[in-house]
């Protein structure tokens, strides 16, 4: 038995699935959303992280049409994706549409590495990921497991503007590794209207019920879009990036406790983007916190949840399209990284003096809408009302506040 082994390397926010072949934008993003919602919706309780449920689906795409019998059908269900030409043409769609945002630096890069010698994808994939997923594809000498390593991670690195270190371990790679799959993204965003540094001060944040904690709060009084969602009682509070083509949505829900249910309606399907064509701009008192958050994801242990189960067994796992030999693969490691900060200037994710914020966040009957996110709530930057990045942010005891 031979090993595939897949990794995952991202640093922003959510990618798409179809029901259709020639489905609309509108369509696409509530499949993405939804993908997205179920992905987040698995990561551990109570602890902020980050995500990419976008990279994730990228490398799940591209094995999807290297699948067949089980696995294949356990992809496309749970990337809401009906077929293998749908998987071409949505993916040509999403990269062809995130390589031309402007105002923000952005890159989605994906590259395949093989073992040196007889191997190679079969044709038809190869095609597929020059030609859909835009892949480089790399022959490496996967006994040399500390070279091999080394280079993998160099390349990670060069893509994620050195946010992403270390990803993969030379223990990792051995003589039977045949195939290493590696997503990364990187994005970086400057408000339109950035924050100012000396109204940022320590204030109170519900981590629970319970908990309390001093965190960085970010305060800012501008015209922002707004609105509020009564399906999922929340706010939502949309703040663009110079360009305005890709935003960040902040969706803070009205109960301490209430990010979990947030999570759980949008993973049922629930129409987030009726809510989004509600919103308007208006005037708004933002109280934001300031964060870093890098986080390890084991897709061994999460993907199984999200129904995809097949390609991680050892015995008919299903990739029988991947290599052009007839060797048997299973799916060994599959792992992201991931990494955001949000500061006074924006954010980059491969992510002062006394003012009175608190009162702020109490103040009964404000003349304008007053948008205090000092519980757990949800961040997602956008582009054009499609997910590619998503924050939980719970405030949790961990060394990740600036």
């Amino acid at each position: 038995m031979r090993t595939i082994y897949t990794l995952v390397s991202l640093l922003i926010v959510l990618q798409s699935s179809f029901s259709s072949t020639n489905m609309d934008a509108q369509n696409l993003s509530r499949e993405i959303i939804k993908f997205s919602a179920k992905f987040c919706n698995e990561l551990p309780n109570n602890v902020s992280a980050i995500s990419s449920p976008l990279s994730a689906e990228y490398l799940l795409a591209l094995l999807a049409l290297g699948t067949s019998d089980i696995a294949h059908t356990e992809l496309l269900t749970s990337l809401g994706i009906p077929d293998d030409n749908s998987i071409r043409t949505a993916f040509s769609s999403v990269s062809s549409k995130l390589k031309s945002i402007k105002g923000v630096t952005l890159s989605v890069a994906n590259n395949v590495y093989i073992m040196e010698g007889q191997y190679d994808l079969s044709p038809d994939l190869k095609t597929d990921a020059i030609d859909v997923f835009d892949a480089g594809i790399e022959k490496l000498n996967f006994n040399e497991n500390v070279a091999s390593a080394n280079h993998i991670n160099q390349w990670v690195e060069s893509k994620t503007n050195s946010k992403i270190k270390n990803l993969i371990s030379a223990d990792s790679l051995n003589s039977d590794t045949r195939l290493v799959l590696v997503n990364a993204l990187y994005f970086k965003g400057t408000w339109a209207k950035q924050f100012d540094k000396q109204l940022t001060s320590n204030q109170p944040f519900d981590v629970n019920n319970n908990t309390k904690i001093n965190v960085p709060m970010m305060f800012k009084e501008d015209t922002f879009v707004y609105g509020e969602s009564a399906g999922l009682q929340a706010q939502l509070l949309r703040m663009d990036y110079i360009g305005k083509e890709a935003s960040l949505l902040v969706i803070l829900p009205n109960e301490i406790e209430g990010l979990g249910g947030v999570l759980q309606k949008l993973s049922n399907g629930y129409d987030l983007l009726n809510d989004l064509s509600k919103m308007y701009s208006t005037k708004v008192r933002v109280t934001l916190p300031k964060f870093k958050i890098e986080t390890e994801i084991d897709l061994t242990t999460l993907l199984p949840k999200l129904g995809i189960k097949q390609i991680f067994k050892q015995e008919n796992s299903g990739l029988t399209k991947v290599l052009n030999t007839p060797e048997q693969l299973y799916v060994s490691k599959a792992l992201q990284k991931a990494f955001i900060e949000v500061n006074e200037e924006g954010a980059e994710a491969a992510a002062a003096t006394g003012f009175g914020l608190e009162l702020l966040c109490y103040i009964e009957k404000p003349p304008v809408p007053v948008f205090c996110a000092d519980r757990p709530f949800l961040a997602v930057i956008l582009f054009q009302n499609m997910p590619f990045f998503c924050t939980t942010f719970h405030g949790s005891k961990f060394p990740g506040f600036i």
